[in-house]
Formats: C-alpha cells, sequence, structure tokens
C-alpha cells in the first residue's frame, strides 16, 4: 500500500494522523508556510502580511483580512475533528485540551492537513466554510 493511501485509510477509520502526531502535524503546516503564504505568524502584529496576500489575490488589504481560514471551505470544526485534535493534544488530570483548542481558536485544514488557526489564512482559501456538524 503506497503513503497515500495509507494516510486515507486512517483517515477513514479515525482522526487523521496530523492530529495526533505533532511531527507531521509541524511538517504539513511548514509546507503551507512555504508554498501558501499560511499566516500570519503573530496575529496581533502582522507587519505586512495582509498586504501581501492582498496585493497577490488582487484585491485590497481589507478585503484580504476578511479571507481568513475560520471561514475557508477546508476548515474543519465539526465536533468529531475537534475530538481528534484533544486526543492528539493529550491531557493531563488538571489540563482540558478543549481549553488550548478554544485559546488557538483551532480547527483542522483539510487541504495541507494540520491543525490551523481560524484567524490565519493562505493562498488555498475557498469560501464558503467552515465545515461544521
Amino acid at each position: 500500500m503506497n503513503y497515500n493511501k495509507f494516510i486515507q485509510k486512517l483517515e477513514e477509520i479515525g482522526c487523521p494522523p496530523a492530529t495526533q502526531n505533532i511531527s507531521l502535524n509541524l511538517a504539513n503546516r511548514q509546507t503551507a508556510i512555504d508554498t501558501a503564504m499560511y499566516g500570519p505568524l503573530d496575529i496581533k502584529n502582522p507587519g505586512d502580511y495582509w498586504k501581501k496576500i492582498g496585493d497577490a489575490w488582487g484585491v485590497s488589504e481589507e478585503i484580504a483580512k476578511g479571507e481568513i481560514c475560520g471561514n475557508c471551505a477546508a476548515f474543519d470544526v465539526t465536533s468529531k475533528m475537534l475530538d481528534c485534535i484533544a486526543k492528539g493534544i493529550g491531557t493531563e488530570p488538571s489540563d482540558d485540551p478543549y481549553d488550548l483548542i478554544e485559546a488557538g481558536d483551532l480547527g483542522y485544514c483539510k487541504i495541507y492537513k494540520f491543525k490551523c488557526n481560524a484567524n490565519r489564512s493562505c493562498f488555498a482559501h475557498i469560501d464558503g466554510g467552515p465545515i461544521t456538524d
């Protein structure tokens, strides 16, 4: 079985591998950074990120700021996916992984296959989301 079929099979029977494996998640996120301008790195201090992505899309910076992962059709925030993310984060008896999910405004990018912050964006943005229950 080739790697892509193996990953697809894992997804069919349970959680996406990147929700359970931090190294894979980080590698997939780096691919989104390198190939699709995933960002900004610092949401509170985005520098010229929104201008650059707006220029690339041929829209104003203000319009670009509205095209975020949180409203992308590939952003999965179903309860099943959030449970997968929580399972991958793990928990100590006093910790609640759902607190981290909420604080990080996390969902799962189905295009680049990594845990994604709802307030970021990338070139692969698709209007019409997020994916919900």
